[in-house]
């Protein structure tokens, strides 16, 4: 019989339900433990039994129309933080319940219903807003945390000389406070600058390796620098431009590392910067890579689409779609054009315009129509689209968006 923590009354019908208490529990504390096929038993939270009261009432039973609920709040902005809280408590309940062998209707059944627990429950879950320190661990540690940090940092022990010490040394310089006016950003560019005048000295002595990882650091310290600075004025940016330029054109070979490593670490911090500090400048970079290397690229790219859907980030779902049409279009891989088309749809418009420009560019005109006709559905910027598709077919031709 599923027990709870502590249990008040030694009645033993009583000790078989989740009886609500009359003050408002608190939504990590213990609320019940359900024993399961396997050990151990599988102990809810107050959070995880108004989750699934709520997911049954509101949702009939599916965690994916809940789901699709939050998606919606988290992608409209306002309370998007604590929509995206509530997605990433949800999937972990839902993954727990399923490697538990549990249904919805089985913790349902352990709870007294009534109308004053569904108001809680529908209360806490899509009403209020719960201070931090009662946020469950999977509100507290969202997908998207663990992702950024990864991007930033995660592959860097596989660099031949590891960033971290030279992030540690440039982020020093730094934390003197929590916030800098856009005035003294010329300041913080100054050193800035300043490191990257060594990191050149250092690539004077062939130590290519190390400038790398200096480079490296330099992107992340940066990227988090801007989180803390105004930069009304982009000489962060500005910067941060220069830095990247010089990465990238950083001979791989020289500094040891693996293509595996180098092209996986880039195209994750492409995804997941959100500055607009890359923005064009990696424009041409793909077309100059091997087509084992532009394999490699677009193969990875695949999977982090995969991994980003299904941990519900949207945005950098579609980060990711750019990038991929990014590549193959630069690549010249036209047997993906049409399908990359139609995942893109008419939610952005650029990228649809690289695909036919490219297409067009080599004397494939039947494949740009393709691709209009493959991806022209309802979007936000259809209208846009289908008015260059019909240029297209008239026989004129501008990416420029403007003719």
């Amino acid at each position: 019989m599923p027990t709870r923590r502590p249990s008040p009354t030694t009645d033993q019908s009583a000790r078989s339900r989740a009886v609500v208490k009359k003050s408002t529990p608190v939504g990590r504390d213990c609320a019940l433990v359900l024993p399961t096929a396997s050990a151990p038993p599988l102990e809810l939270s107050y959070w995880d039994l108004w989750f699934a009261l709520v997911a049954d009432v509101d949702f009939d039973g599916s965690w994916e129309r809940f789901a699709a609920h939050l998606r919606g709040r988290k992608n409209q902005g306002g309370s998007s933080r604590l929509a995206e809280r509530q997605l990433s408590h949800l999937r972990d309940l839902e993954r727990r319940l399923r490697q538990a062998n549990v249904e919805i209707s089985a913790i349902v059944a352990q709870i007294e219903q009534g109308p004053v627990e569904l108001r809680r429950a529908r209360n806490q879950v899509l009403t209020r807003e719960p201070r931090e320190s009662e946020w469950s661990d999977a509100m507290r540690h969202t997908p998207r945390q663990r992702h950024y940090a990864y991007a930033l940092r995660g592959f860097w022990p596989c660099f031949p000389v590891s960033p971290a010490s030279y992030a540690a040394r440039l982020a020093s310089q730094f934390a003197t406070r929590r916030w800098f006016s856009a005035n003294q950003s010329f300041g913080l560019a100054r050193k800035l600058d300043t490191f990257l005048d060594e990191v050149a000295s250092v690539i004077q002595q062939d130590q290519y390796a190390q400038a790398q990882a200096m480079l490296r650091a330099f992107l992340t310290v940066v990227i988090e620098l801007m989180e803390v600075a105004d930069d009304s004025f982009g000489c962060l940016g500005d910067s941060f431009r220069d830095g990247f330029a010089k990465y990238l054109a950083m001979p791989r070979d020289a500094t040891g590392i693996t293509a595996t490593v180098f092209f996986h670490d880039l195209l994750t911090l492409l995804i997941w910067e959100d500055y607009g500090l890359t923005y064009d400048q990696t424009e041409g970079y793909f077309a100059r890579l091997t087509p084992d290397e532009g394999n490699l690229c677009i193969a990875y790219v695949q999977q982090q689409m995969q991994a980003l859907q299904a941990d519900d980030l949207d945005y950098q779902y579609e980060e990711a779609l750019t990038l991929l049409g990014q590549i193959v279009a630069e690549q010249q891989r036209f047997e993906q054009f049409e399908t990359l088309a139609r995942d893109m749809g008419t939610r952005q418009w650029k990228r649809i315009i690289v695909l036919a420009d490219r297409a067009v560019k080599q004397r494939k005109r039947p494949l740009a129509v393709a691709v209009f006709e493959a991806a022209l559905s309802p979007g936000m910027h259809e209208g846009f689209l289908r008015q260059k598709y019909e240029q297209l077919k008239k026989g004129k031709w501008s990416p420029d968006p403007r003719r």
